[in-house]
């Protein structure tokens, strides 16, 4: 990788790989290092932020590294990306960090940084007792990690239609989805929270 976007984490999980990126260059840095194919061209064109095209380019730029120039990153209609290069990839960005796991296994992933604000506005993904637990113990960091809990879990099932609150139930030592029994995993990486979601087995 060129110094503007450096590798700060990279972790196995079994037959899956977790990556976290840090990106420091604007898209018109990006933009030479990244082979677009077409679709992606014409997907590029029509983004209208710079935050959204620095996401762009860097998940391509890592992506394409990793693998190859051939690979394009496409997306289903629930938004949950894929590549023809392996079985689950989940990906997430925030604060020009990116992080993606991609492998055998379905894993679900979010990356946030922890922020004051998020105390109050928690109570929003949270169920009653999910609040109430919060609110014995509650901090910037609690906040950021139950709200990645509940991002992880979405991208996990892949379906935006889940209510954070009736769906998604965080218990002790584990989250409950539908009929999907998964264990949670944290990792901090800078000033960054970086929370997984997978298959409790």
């Amino acid at each position: 990788f060129t110094p503007r976007m450096k590798e700060l984490l990279y972790k196995r999980i079994k037959d899956n790989h977790l990556y976290v990126w840090q990106v420091t260059s604007c898209s018109k840095d990006l933009i030479p290092k990244v082979h677009l194919a077409k679709e992606e061209q014409n997907e590029f064109r029509v983004l209208k932020t710079e935050k959204r095209k620095v996401e762009f380019l860097a998940c391509r730029l890592a992506l394409k590294t990793v693998f190859s120039d051939k690979l394009i990153l496409q997306h289903l209609k629930s938004g949950k990306p894929f590549i023809d290069e392996v079985p689950h990839i989940s990906i997430s960005h925030s604060n020009n960090y990116i992080a993606i796991v991609f492998g055998k296994e379905n894993i679900g992933l979010d990356i946030e940084l922890p922020q004051e604000k998020m105390q109050s506005i928690i109570s929003r993904v949270l169920s009653a007792d999910e609040y109430n637990l919060f609110l014995k113990n509650p901090s910037a960091i609690l906040a950021c990690k139950l709200w990645g809990i509940k991002e992880a879990t979405l991208k996990y099932i892949g379906d935006k239609k889940l209510s954070f609150r009736q769906d998604i139930k965080i218990n002790k030592d584990s989250i409950s989805c539908l009929n999907h029994q998964l264990a949670v995993h944290h990792e901090i990486v800078d000033q960054m929270i970086v929370t997984y979601v997978k298959n409790k087995i």
